[in-house]
């Protein structure tokens, strides 16, 4: 009667140890992705008519807006997202705030569980200009 118990304790601790690695990766996920996409529109959100006419480098919130949305969705998050991107522009900054919903696989098994968690992640990026 223990080993059966014993072999059930072992997979629900397993079941338990593969959801919680796919929060992790998730959370690696949004990491990278609010990174990435930080940086994409740090790049192409130049201002490219107030740079032409000498008024140095500015961003444009549509554009900056733009390339974060084409960044999230070359990496397939723009419609996993929890909700939309919180993006922030200070002078030549760009912060992003994602919060991205990871599904379990085998907690919705078990009763009083979650079938799900959020993971969030900021990143930022500045456009170095000299």
């Amino acid at each position: 009667m223990l080993m059966p118990a014993a072999v059930l304790i072992v997979l629900v601790l397993a079941a338990l140890t593969v959801d919680l690695s796919l929060v992790h990766l998730g959370r690696r996920e949004v990491v990278a992705a609010t990174e990435a996409a930080a940086n994409d529109a740090v790049t192409a959100g130049l201002s490219e008519a107030t740079f032409r006419a000498g008024g140095g480098y500015k961003l444009d919130p549509t554009r900056v807006d733009r390339a974060v949305r084409a960044a999230l969705d070359a990496r397939g998050l723009l419609d996993r997202l929890e909700d939309a991107p919180h993006v922030t522009i200070t002078g030549t900054t760009v912060a992003i705030r994602l919060a991205l919903r990871v599904d379990y696989v085998f907690a919705r098994a078990l009763p009083g569980f979650d079938h799900s968690a959020v993971v969030a992640a900021q990143g930022s990026a500045t456009a170095v200009t000299r």
